[in-house]
């Protein structure tokens, strides 16, 4: 979701680290030291070094800066980060928000087909982002390359057997391994029906040999 579409492209960045709040509070008291009054100028000044205070703790400027790599490697033009979120389109804003995601520097990353509406170049720059992401990561993705270079763990849903199975490797190895314990399960599966088909053919059998049985005993008996 991207939220207040009012919101400038960059601020909507920085929010992942709450730094757009600081950096609103360095603009009103920008604008407000300006003013020709004393006592409204000296107010500003004090609320300007605070809020600078708490933009260098988080990151300084530096993480401006940061921000507008990572937004520029996913192909956001710099002009756009100016803008309001209503005027970008909708795979803009779907830029955004992973630019969002990424520069959050949160420990487990969660993403949905990350690479829609990214170009080549930015294909291949978020495999390597992701490849040297020290945290956690759950992607949801038909992107091959990008599921080899980045995966360890896949949770595959098998809508058959109503299960999830849990394969501790990478992409390659999870896609063979699968196949192998697909071939294992229709071989038991065939084997089970087969003992099966066996156990009722004896059953069939052993009551066709009773049913030839009891009538013979009831001719007997008629006899």
């Amino acid at each position: 979701r991207t939220g207040d579409l009012d919101v400038l492209a960059l601020d909507r960045i920085l929010s992942a680290r709450g730094l757009d709040k600081i950096l609103a509070r360095l603009r009103q008291a920008e604008a407000q030291m300006a003013s020709d009054d004393p006592a409204t100028q000296e107010a500003a000044m004090s609320r300007y070094a605070k809020a600078e205070a708490q933009l260098l703790a988080a990151g300084g400027y530096s993480a401006e800066s940061e921000a507008a790599t990572i937004a520029s490697s996913l192909n956001i033009a710099t002009r756009l980060l100016s803008q309001p979120l209503r005027t970008l389109s909708g795979g803009q804003r779907r830029r955004i928000e992973l630019a969002r995601i990424l520069f959050s520097g949160a420990q487990t990353l969660l993403l949905d087909e990350p690479t829609n509406h990214l170009d080549a170049d930015s294909i291949v720059w978020l495999r390597d982002f992701l490849k040297n992401h020290k945290g956690g990561l759950v992607v949801i993705s038909h992107d091959v390359d990008l599921l080899d270079a980045c995966v360890n763990k896949v949770l595959h849903l098998d809508a058959n057997r109503a299960e999830v199975d849990a394969y501790n490797m990478g992409w390659k190895a999870y896609l063979l391994q699968r196949e192998t314990d697909e071939k294992r399960r229709k071989r038991e599966r065939m084997n089970a029906e087969n003992k099966a088909k066996t156990l009722t053919d004896q059953a069939n059998r052993m009551r066709a040999k009773a049913s030839k049985a009891q009538a013979a005993q009831s001719m007997l008996k008629r006899a």
